[in-house]
């Protein structure tokens, strides 16, 4: 694990200096992480692959105003839910939604169970959740981020971010229930 962050750190250097081949070499790795989170968020894949490549054009450009190699991750995908979020607006089909109303949807404190031999199910019953839900749990559970990378990338405190997921974790478990009935 550290070593692919000093991987990724040292690509990110030689990127800095306009390296090429190094720039390749970042999308290659993180291009497909990065493409299953932004599908996530939008459910056009036309769109998704128009996201990328925005995505990927603005980090070319700016990835020298970038000071800490080590914080590439977090500033890709904040690029890339930068990206996601501007062309849901055009589209009226981003919501902010508020703690309030994500605790209405709240029924009771159980906590999502371990589900990793139904990973096509969570996979599927993401797609049923709203978008800030759907976006902490990818970005916590599946990417591995932490609360405070988590809410750097979706631009809210962290204490908003802890309790989107903790909501999140409650309609995911709210979505099995159903489906394990059915």
């Amino acid at each position: 694990m550290e070593q692919d962050k000093l991987s990724n750190a040292i690509l990110v250097l030689s990127c800095q200096k306009r390296d090429e081949p190094a720039f390749r070499e970042l999308v290659n790795r993180w291009e497909p992480r990065l493409y299953y989170y932004l599908r996530r968020l939008v459910e056009n894949e036309n769109d998704v692959w128009d996201i990328l490549q925005e995505t990927w054009l603005a980090v070319f450009q700016n990835i020298r105003k970038l000071q800490d190699p080590l914080k590439f991750p977090a500033w890709l995908y904040r690029i890339g839910h930068n990206k996601a979020v501007n062309l849901l607006r055009k589209e009226n089909k981003y919501v902010q939604i508020t703690d309030e109303q994500m605790a209405d949807y709240c029924q009771n404190n159980n906590t999502v169970l371990a589900v990793k031999e139904q990973t096509e199910l969570v996979h599927k019953l993401l797609g049923k959740l709203k978008l800030a839900h759907r976006e902490v749990l990818t970005l916590y559970f599946l990417e591995g981020f932490s609360i405070r990378e988590m809410a750097r990338i979706i631009g809210i405190s962290e204490g908003t971010a802890k309790s989107r997921l903790y909501y999140a974790k409650h309609k995911l478990h709210e979505a099995l229930k159903g489906a394990n009935h059915v």
